[in-house]
């Protein structure tokens, strides 16, 4: 098939959870034969190393754009019915584009990455009925209206709050629009569906890379914990700053060896008392994750606002690791308690599971071997690209036989 791909942003490197679960589908339908353009926003020159490795799967597109974040902004979008988030994200210049390759080029179906991106449907249909499928990364509702119960400042509050009605009428309007809407996880479904039950959905999970499955860890530190992600995307931000405030400090108060690395950019706006700074290290933006955290013993996913599918869970669980998470960190994802994966949901079960791992009171080993077992069997790209592209073969037979 010929496949236009339209993404936000630039998927490579796949360095973070959201540039990993787009080029996973890139990459996948590549390796089954299929030939993909991929379109993306850029907002700064792109490397003569990063286009050449995105021509070995793809043929890409960048469109130049900057986003306008700003107070002015902001309150102009009072008056609009598109969520704030997402209309920082329309372009001219994409809808040129858009217009002129759909007219002078065969494609078989239209990928669209993220609500974002999903404004592009009213163009497309204008000028061509390809099918066009909708990946729906995250609930962005969800995000929203979790973000909304959690603030304390009074006038953020009341301006998430608002965009979470925007998005309850924009989202699931949006997606009807769409000949499938590919969920990450049933959860999301579920709640798009309760919005809107006529909207066609399917549950595709995110996929790992086979290679993570032969990935062999050093010996560990002991008492290492780890954070995987980037400090300027609000969730993580707040999730490891709970960490720093409420759970760390107990945990060090035991075991004053302990030490916390932080990966991911956007460190230095933590705030770290004086009585835990010696114990963690800003390790910031690295190139290669992984041989940072080969000696590492515990990951921890504090997310407490959310929706979609954690990348780094399945990852580091197909490599091997120890991972405590919240519930909503683990959402999406087909592990149990206890037996591949450990979930906390307030601050003395963080440091109880902490401490547990610590002091060797759970088989560490049974864990990190039926981790790495189920999300083999159940989240190998290979396998999910082939679901992808029996969603596509649907949708264009769908149309074929209204034709």
């Amino acid at each position: 098939m010929k496949i236009l791909q339209i993404s936000p942003q630039i998927s490579f490197p796949p360095d973070s959870g959201g540039r990993l679960s787009i080029y996973g589908i890139t990459k996948s339908l590549a390796e089954r034969g299929h030939k993909v353009t991929f379109v993306c926003y850029t907002n700064k020159p792109i490397s003569e190393s990063t286009i050449n490795e995105l021509k070995k799967i793809c043929n890409p597109v960048f469109i130049e754009w900057k986003i306008n974040n700003s107070i002015k902004t902001a309150v102009q979008n009072l008056f609009s019915k598109v969520p704030y988030n997402i209309s920082k994200y329309y372009s001219k210049k994409l809808k040129i584009f858009l217009i002129d390759y759909l007219k002078h080029n065969a494609v078989d179906v239209v990928h669209v990455d993220h609500l974002h991106m999903a404004w592009i449907i009213d163009i497309i249909r204008k000028v061509s009925n390809v099918p066009v499928i909708l990946r729906e990364h995250n609930l962005e509702m969800k995000i929203m209206e979790r973000y909304s119960e959690d603030q304390s400042n009074i006038l953020f509050k009341y301006y998430s709050k608002l965009q979470f009605k925007k998005f309850l009428l924009y989202e699931p309007d949006q997606c009807r629009k769409f000949n499938r809407c590919l969920m990450v996880s049933k959860e999301d479904e579920k709640s798009l569906l309760n919005l809107n039950p006529n909207i066609k959905t399917k549950v595709i999970p995110i996929g790992v890379d086979k290679k993570i499955f032969s990935w062999h860890k050093s010996e560990d530190i002991p008492f290492s914990i780890f954070h995987l992600g980037a400090l300027d995307w609000q969730p993580n931000y707040d999730g490891l700053s709970w960490i720093l405030n409420e759970v760390f400090p107990k945990v060090v108060d035991v075991h004053p060896n302990s030490k916390l690395y932080v990966y991911g950019r956007g460190g230095d706006r933590l705030n770290i008392s004086n009585n835990i700074k010696n114990n963690v290290i800003i390790k910031g933006y690295v190139e290669n994750i992984w041989d940072e955290v080969k000696d590492k013993q515990i990951l921890l996913v504090p997310l407490r606002v959310g929706s979609g599918m954690r990348v780094k869970i399945i990852e580091m669980l197909g490599a091997g690791y120890l991972i405590i998470s919240t519930s909503i960190g683990k959402e999406g994802i087909d592990v149990t308690d206890g037996k591949h994966i450990f979930i906390a949901d307030n601050s003395e079960t963080f440091v109880k599971k902490i401490m547990d791992i610590f002091e060797k009171r759970i088989d560490a080993e049974s864990v990190t071997k039926s981790a790495r077992n189920i999300i083999k069997q159940k989240y190998d790209w290979e396998n999910i690209a082939a679901d992808l592209e029996t969603e596509y073969l649907n949708s264009i037979n769908e149309i074929n036989i209204k034709a």
